[in-house]
């Protein structure tokens, strides 16, 4: 991040000064009244019930607040933190464009718990605080920039209003001085790392060889990070050796000066000149290489400083990415494997990494498909469902609460409005009673099952068919 330097901050806070120095009532003419009521505006936006005039991102909250709710009811992974209030609105914009891509609930619910945990830094102020490192140096640091006055203190001496500019300068550097310090924690690393080598398995359909491949690589790379790092503690023992040394040279350097300037005091001469020569001279040999001493000596507690510093950089370096190498080796386990093999509901975020199934699911794996590719599918084998067996489906999957009715629609409902999910395509069951969502169809073949019993359709059958026929025919 690009920071202002001090004398262009300064330079600013004086122009804003200037302003803030102006007339006295007229300062008071900008000053808002903050008990006074706001106007609303003229026209609200509507939501999709008439009962609720909502904001687009309030609605998106309250979308994802109901999809959540539905993935947690059915057992499926859920976020560290999954209140919705605590995230920001481009955060929830990001969830809701994941749900809105679709896929079986399960594989959706990981995809947003861990998308949410991604973002956990901006949820949970505990992991920012415990990201400030060597807190004792910043109060230190910020306790002494407040403490001794600058050049703006003394302007606000003169100009009473330059106190506002000092106060701005002084809050600047805080900041600066704490962000010095800042480290995101492991935690807040880890879920990073994590969402980000799982959208990446599904992003690119990964297969389960795919997936043991990225493992091996991972393991090599976490491997080489450990390798710099004991590179870096040898680092400093030879940065610090190399520092004493610097030292040890400027000091021999003064003290050569030193005697040369004392040899020449005895260069032939009267003694008269000489004790005079000896009085004038000497305290200047000794005030010089006491101060040669003293600048060396404050040179290498900086220089052994920065060694510390750099040093500590690496380490933290390299100690991160074997962090994140090792915690995506076990997320590929915990998590892309057992989407890429259709096992997402064995998914469990602690304990033992759910074991591979001995045998594929080609009827789940099918079912998982998006709606539009799954009616592809079924198209391409001769079979078009009932809209009363969709509708059981749907109905079937749990989505929603008491009061909603959930029925089968993946097309525009009313009038087009991208800003509503039911008012344009998406994923095809609808919850409508408290507002109106989307979700996509269950891949339970036990689902399918039950529902076609009634219409007198075993879509899983038919499935398990014609993979069956292909696989003869190869």
């Amino acid at each position: 991040m690009k920071t202002l330097s001090h004398m262009r901050l300064t330079l600013i806070c004086l122009a804003l000064g200037s302003v803030v120095s102006g007339p006295v009532h007229a300062q008071a003419r900008a000053i808002p009244d903050l008990w006074s009521i706001p106007n609303a505006p003229a026209q609200p936006l509507q939501g999709d019930t008439p009962q609720l005039d909502l904001l687009p991102i309030d609605k998106t909250r309250m979308e994802m607040d109901i999809a959540l709710r539905t993935f947690g009811a059915a057992g499926h992974l859920k976020p560290l933190i999954p209140e919705l209030d605590a995230y920001s609105d481009d955060t929830l914009r990001g969830l809701s464009a994941r749900v809105g891509e679709g896929g079986d609930p399960c594989t959706q619910a990981v995809r947003s718990a861990l998308y949410l945990d991604a973002h956990l830094e901006e949820a949970d102020w505990t992991q920012r605080w415990e990201g400030y490192e060597r807190k004792g140096d910043i109060f230190a640091k910020v306790g002494t920039d407040i403490i001794i006055p600058d050049t703006a203190d003394r302007l606000a001496l003169v100009i009473p209003q330059f106190k506002y500019v000092s106060a701005g300068l002084k809050a600047y550097t805080a900041y600066e001085t704490a962000q010095s310090h800042y480290a995101q924690t492991a935690a807040v690393r880890n879920g990073i790392a994590i969402n980000e080598i799982v959208e990446q398995s599904l992003n690119s359909n990964w297969s389960e060889a795919d997936i043991q491949k990225k493992r091996a690589a991972l393991l090599n790379e976490a491997q080489s990070a450990s390798e710099r790092m004991l590179e870096a503690q040898l680092t400093i023992e030879k940065s610090m050796k190399e520092v004493d040394n610097r030292y040890d040279a400027t000091l021999k350097a003064a003290f050569e000066e030193a005697k040369r300037g004392y040899e020449r005091l005895y260069d032939p001469v009267p003694d008269s000149v000489l004790w005079d020569r000896i009085a004038l001279t000497m305290p200047n040999l000794i005030v010089a290489y006491d101060q040669a001493k003293y600048a060396a000596a404050a040179q290498r507690v900086k220089d052994h400083q920065k060694a510390m510093d750099d040093a500590y950089d690496l380490m933290n370096e390299t100690q991160f990415a074997t962090d994140k190498a090792l915690t995506q080796f076990d997320a590929l386990a915990r998590y892309a494997a057992p989407l890429a093999r259709g096992d997402c509901s064995t998914i469990k975020r602690d304990g033992p990494v759910p074991a591979a199934k001995s045998k594929a699911d080609p009827v789940g794996q099918t079912l998982r498909l998006p709606n539009d590719k799954l009616m592809i599918f079924l198209e391409s084998i001769g079979i078009s469902p009932s809209q009363d067996l969709m509708n059981c489906v749907c109905r079937s999957a749990g989505y929603g609460s008491s009061g909603t009715s959930q029925y089968y629609h993946p097309d525009t409902i009313g009038t087009y409005d991208k800003r509503y999910s039911c008012q344009h395509p998406g994923p095809p069951c609808i919850v409508s009673g408290f507002g109106c969502s989307r979700h996509p169809l269950p891949s339970d073949p036990k689902i399918w099952v039950n529902c076609g019993k009634s219409t007198g359709e075993d879509i899983p059958a038919a499935i398990a068919d014609a993979v069956k026929l292909r696989q003869q025919k190869k």
